[in-house]
């Protein structure tokens, strides 16, 4: 069952198009919508919730035109990006205002209260106001004033930006945690493509206004459809290689690498294309190699358990991330491969072959 559709919206700003957008979003989804700064991300959690009306197109709740709905008829709640809490309310009087302003009984916002309390662990902070919370304590206030409504669907615009990197961590689990444990159906936006990955059901990325790619974490990482996918999934992100299929078909020529690159497939002969391959996909060999190539290390960034390898070959700085702690010097030359079963090809349009 759908809890929201969007079907072929289009909104038209003075220096920008968003659409036409088409999504299903199942009920009890945790539904993530990922792009770059300025890519349409929050206008379309502006055009579900009714803040915004679409120009072209419909926006379909509980299998219900919403076009024609006003904001408080979808039942939709929003915990924005910078949280939007009444300062001079303390916590229990901004988790109950909309229950208040809907007309709800004492016993009903009592009931919602504990419950909402209960699930955050915020009891302790109900009677503090804003000023005095700590940005995790604010964010579950805010979350909590969500979830008492009761709506339909939770919607998140980047909630967790301005906290620390540990608590942003501490705070997706919970996040995860909540949607699951009360069935409710979330759609998430952020710029940070891991912080999605990690917690999202399925994943729409936006570039340019429009939907580039739409699918699992799993999908989108192992098989962008583009270029632009690649590019902007992945951290580090994936390098790219201009290369021309040779004679035979089954090898690519690859002349900033020097070398050729055994392929699988049936491709037409002495095409171009760009081949793509993730940091963790380039591995470090000792032992000559057929496909070997040679690198030169220009830094090393150590970053615990794993090794992130700045190199060059040619006029090229590709990237490439190795397992645990790795000692090599600034200048030296390493001998690396490309594992044969992660390998990316895409067309000189940018498409997946």
């Amino acid at each position: 069952m759908n809890a929201i559709e969007i079907k072929n919206v289009v909104k038209t700003y003075p220096e920008f198009t968003l659409g036409p957008i088409n999504l299903e979003i199942n009920q009890g989804e945790f539904f993530g919508i990922f792009g770059p700064p300025s890519t349409g991300k929050t206008s379309i959690l502006k055009l579900i919730l009714g803040l915004i009306q679409p120009d072209e197109g419909q926006v379909i709740i509980g299998n219900q035109d919403a076009n024609a709905m006003g904001v408080s008829e979808r039942g939709m709640s929003m915990v924005f990006q910078n949280l939007a809490l009444f300062p001079h309310m303390t916590g229990r009087e901004n988790i109950i205002f909309p229950l208040k302003e809907g007309g709800a009984s004492d016993e009903e916002m009592s009931q919602q209260l504990d419950k909402v309390s209960s699930v955050l662990h915020i009891s302790h902070i109900l009677d503090k106001n804003p000023g005095q919370m700590s940005g995790g304590e604010r964010q579950r206030i805010a979350l909590g004033r969500a979830f008492a409504a009761n709506s339909r669907a939770m919607l998140l615009d980047e909630p967790i930006a301005a906290l620390d990197a540990r608590l942003r961590e501490e705070m997706r689990v919970e996040l995860k945690r909540l949607q699951r444990e009360n069935n409710q159906t979330f759609v998430y936006v952020s710029h940070d493509e891991e912080e999605v990955m990690a917690i999202s059901d399925r994943v729409a990325v936006i570039i340019d206004g429009k939907i580039a790619q739409l699918g699992t974490p799993d999908d989108v990482y192992s098989r962008p459809n583009s270029i632009s996918v690649a590019e902007v999934i992945g951290s580090p992100p994936m390098n790219f290689f201009d290369g021309q299929f040779s004679d035979d078909s089954m090898f690519i020529d690859m002349k900033s690498l020097g070398g050729r690159l055994p392929v699988d497939g049936k491709f037409k002969q002495g095409s171009k294309v760009t081949l793509g391959i993730r940091p963790e996909d380039i591995w470090l060999t000792q032992d000559g190699d057929k496909f070997d190539f040679e690198l030169s290390i220009i830094s090393v960034e150590p970053l615990g358990g794993y090794t992130i390898l700045n190199a060059q070959v040619g006029d090229q700085i590709i990237k490439i991330r190795a397992p645990g702690q790795v000692n090599l010097a600034e200048g030296s030359i390493q001998k690396v491969s490309f594992d044969q079963r992660r390998i990316h090809l895409f067309s000189t349009k940018g498409k997946r072959l």
